[in-house]
């Protein structure tokens, strides 16, 4: 069993690299942390060490249990072994064993011991540099037997399996664990897990992959639809978090889904990249317009893979164990097993991965769908070659109807979609959806870059009915009303954009026009309106306001203006904490390289003397040999160390300045 000695010389020992990556994974008291032995003892503080303890998983903690009831440091395939006689880990391989072990040590939950009982990284010089050995009135040597010790405390043989052991504030956390109503150590090693259940009936199976892939072709939908109207109008995020219930009401509206919905469809558009935040709004990601013009199984899979890679590997492990069974309550049942000092936490991760599956049609009815199975098992790819052939299937021509709308007899082709959806408004979603042109739609394709012959064009191409005429009217006259109202930069005069048009009217109604007037519209002495707010900002408010709006350059030519609506959202500069606080530690031992050596050794044997530890006291003696004393330290101070020598069971007094390294007794 090791205590803060050990651990502290551990700390020292590691790279910069290795220990700021373990400290990323601990949570510990900064305050007060002067040095090594300072943060030993904040990460074996109880409060650090539950932080830590409770979210591990039982064969964790169960390893945990074994090291702490070794009476000497053990090997992965000793603990394996020792895992495989207790109902909770009889399963267990040692591969997973070997790796549950590296990431204790990487937690800094478990100590790693070298062969020879000596601790990797525990041993540590002290002020060798002045050659001092130890003197007549302080080694008392009489009657002492003590072997020849290598100098650093590493085994002189050849190295063999790394071996474990634990320290004992983490024995001592475990054992308290009843007393907080959380399992114990005998109960962590003795509880089964539940029984597996039967993979679902082949029956059901059929049932199961129709419903959810129809599912899945909605959410589909859905994310599209989201990306969207996003990319129309951001949502603003809360500071805590969510939506507002404004904007949570008009996405509802926008996806055809219920209200409660709408955050399920954004963690999954966001864990797929589509969606971001950018100063506070949700807005698409560049990734989203390719995304969208991606066929419908392709754009499945992104989704499910995003899915996949978000769940975590715990879970990840109990899905593909269950590929076959219904998730639900067993599911459920199994992560409070797997995690008994966090069974909410656990069950609440849980439950929002299955949410999303059941919406993505991974499961119906918490029951794996094919797709789902081979997602699991197999990977992205396998499980969307499972559910294309359930998709329906999509067409490339609609209806064009002489009230105007559009009716699609099926499920439009996405490169079909995107464009009609730039011309006209879509008024249902559904497997056969409907669009209504206007002349607002003609003309913001107008104003996006369209013309009109290119619009009569493509809608000629897509229809199963021709063009009729009323559409044919609207495209003509929208056409022509286009450009009436002209905006252009200016300098000068307090205005940053000038608004004009023959149609004197037209003009008197944008400058009293109520959804405008925040932009401050004024006569100007040219018959202009003038804002001081820039061009693009006046030109996408007239837009949306309706009015028939081109942009112009200085020379009075039209432009196209691209209203961008991307995040492009700022990597948070936050300082690492962790990484500032090892380079304080490293600085405070550099500034003082000349005592730094004593000062160690003093802190190490300080430590061992409150913790009433026995250790190995490394001691050159006057014939330049290096002498190893096995003592129980009881002070330090003036420059010596007294300590009782348990082998020769006398007093014994060593100046700190023979004294080459200390190290916990085996």
């Amino acid at each position: 069993m090791t205590t803060t000695l050990a651990l502290a010389a551990r700390l020292r020992g590691l790279d910069d690299d290795a220990l700021v990556a373990a400290l990323h994974h601990r949570t510990y008291r900064r305050q007060g942390v002067a040095d090594y032995f300072d943060l030993g003892e904040a990460l074996l503080d109880a409060d650090s060490l539950q932080r830590a303890l409770a979210p591990l998983d039982r064969i964790r903690l169960a390893i945990l249990v074994v090291l702490a009831r070794a009476e000497a440091p053990l090997t992965a395939a000793e603990v394996s072994r020792q895992l495989a006689g207790h109902p909770a880990t009889a399963g267990s391989s040692g591969a997973t064993i070997s790796a549950a072990l590296d990431e204790l040590a990487g937690l800094l939950l478990v100590h790693p011991v070298e062969e020879a009982g000596g601790a990797i990284g525990d041993s540590a010089s002290g002020n060798g540099a002045n050659g001092d050995s130890a003197s007549g009135n302080g080694a008392n040597t009489d009657g002492a037997t003590a072997e020849r010790g290598n100098r650093d405390g590493e085994p002189t043989g050849a190295t063999s399996a790394p071996r474990f052991a634990g320290y004992e504030p983490v024995t001592a956390q475990l054992a308290a664990w009843p007393a907080m109503g959380l399992a114990s150590p005998d109960e962590l090693l003795r509880t089964p897990p539940p029984a597996a259940l039967a993979p679902v009936p082949d029956t059901e199976g059929r049932f199961t992959d129709r419903l959810a892939a129809e599912r899945a072709f909605e959410a589909v939908a859905a994310v599209s639809e989201l990306v969207a109207e996003l990319g129309r109008e951001g949502a603003r995020r809360l500071q805590k978090g969510g939506l507002a219930l404004p904007a949570v009401k008009r996405l509802a509206q926008a996806l055809a889904v219920d209200a409660d919905l709408v955050p399920v469809a954004l963690s999954a558009a966001a864990s797929a990249g589509l969606v971001a935040v950018d100063d506070g709004m949700w807005l698409p990601t560049e990734s989203a317009a390719s995304w969208s013009h991606s066929p419908t199984p392709a754009r499945w899979r992104d989704l499910a893979a995003a899915w996949l890679d978000a769940v975590p590997d715990d879970v990840r492990t109990l899905l593909a164990l269950r590929s076959r069974a219904a998730w639900g309550e067993s599911l459920r049942e199994h992560v409070a097993w797997l995690h008994p000092a966090a069974i909410d936490e656990a069950q609440g991760r849980v439950d929002a991965h299955t949410r999303l599956a059941e919406w993505l049609g991974v499961t119906a009815h918490q029951a794996p769908s094919s797709a789902g199975t081979a997602l699991v098992e197999a990977g992205p790819d396998a499980a969307t070659a499972a559910i294309t052939a359930l998709f329906p299937a999509e067409v490339d021509r609609v209806y064009l109807q002489h009230d105007l709308t559009i009716v699609s007899p099926g499920p439009l082709a996405p490169e079909i979609e995107g464009r009609l959806r730039a011309i006209a408004d879509l008024e249902s979603r559904a497997l056969a959806s409907t669009f209504r042109l206007s002349a607002a739609s003609v003309d913001r394709a107008l104003t996006a870059g369209e013309t009109a012959e290119g619009i009569r064009q493509f809608l000629s191409e897509i229809s199963l009915t021709g063009l009729p005429q009323p559409l044919d009217y609207l495209i003509a006259d929208a056409a022509e009303r286009h450009g009436r109202v002209r905006v252009r930069a200016v300098v000068g005069e307090g205005a940053h954009a000038a608004v004009r048009s023959e149609d004197a009217t037209l003009l008197r109604t944008i400058q009293v026009d109520q959804a405008l007037a925040s932009l401050r519209f004024a006569m100007s002495g040219h018959g202009e309106l003038i804002s001081r707010f820039p061009r693009d900002v006046v030109f996408w408010a007239i837009s949306d306001a309706r009015y028939p709006v081109v942009a112009e350059d200085a020379e009075g030519n039209e432009v196209t203006l691209r209203r961008q609506r991307v995040a492009h959202p700022a990597a948070a500069e936050e300082p690492d904490r962790d990484a500032e606080l090892v380079t304080r530690l490293r600085e405070a031992e550099s500034a003082a390289v000349d005592g730094t050596g004593e000062r160690w050794l003093a802190r190490q044997l300080d430590a061992a003397v409150r913790a009433r530890q026995t250790v190995i006291v490394e001691v050159a003696m006057p014939d330049g040999q290096v002498v190893d004393y096995l003592l129980e330290p009881t002070g330090v101070g003036g420059g010596r160390l007294r300590g009782r020598d348990r082998a020769a069971d006398i007093e014994r007094t060593l100046p700190l300045s023979s004294i080459r390294g200390v190290r916990p007794a085996p």
